[in-house]
């Protein structure tokens, strides 16, 4: 039996939330490394375990983690 962490269906509806509502820092970072502007695809609200990572690039294994009020 494999536990599913990547993804949860139990968390979707707040990765969707999340992503309509991203603040200015990550919109603008967001703008600059989508549709594989660096030759890296990245993937926005990726959810890992109970954490949602702001950004993920599964080929090179990089999560970003932009810092703002909604961490506070």
């Amino acid at each position: 039996m494999t536990n599913k962490i990547y993804n949860q269906a139990s968390k979707k509806y707040l990765r969707k939330e999340l992503r309509s509502n991203s603040p200015a820092s990550e919109k603008i970072l967001w703008n600059k490394i989508r549709c594989n502007q660096l030759g890296i695809k990245f993937r926005r609200q990726y959810g890992i375990g109970r954490y949602i990572a702001d950004f993920y690039s599964p080929q090179i294994k990089l999560l970003i983690e932009l810092d703002g009020d909604s961490h506070y």
